[in-house]
């Protein structure tokens, strides 16, 4: 194998392995258990608990949702583009 393939494969193998790390750290946080606490959860205020906000059963209809859709595939497209063509 020649000298630069041989880096080059090296440093594939190091970049998958950061990836990799990275990865398994993010998914180590992601899923946390809530905490027992200290038993101040009965404490919340009038405005934290209004702040939670309650269903209402509102639904909405096709145009938003299509627009909803439209502005998340949008936002999600930039940061995919620039990684992906840089």
């Amino acid at each position: 194998m020649a000298p630069e393939a041989q880096a080059r494969r090296c440093r594939a193998v190091a970049v998958a392995a950061v990836g990799l790390a990275a990865c398994c750290f993010v998914l180590s946080n992601a899923f946390v258990a809530p905490s027992m606490g200290s038993g101040h959860s009965r404490d919340v205020s009038v405005v934290a608990a209004h702040a939670a906000g309650e269903y209402t059963g509102f639904v909405p209809d096709l145009q938003r949702r299509t627009l909803m859709n439209l502005v998340v595939t949008a936002t999600s497209l930039i940061p995919v583009g620039v990684l992906l063509y840089g």
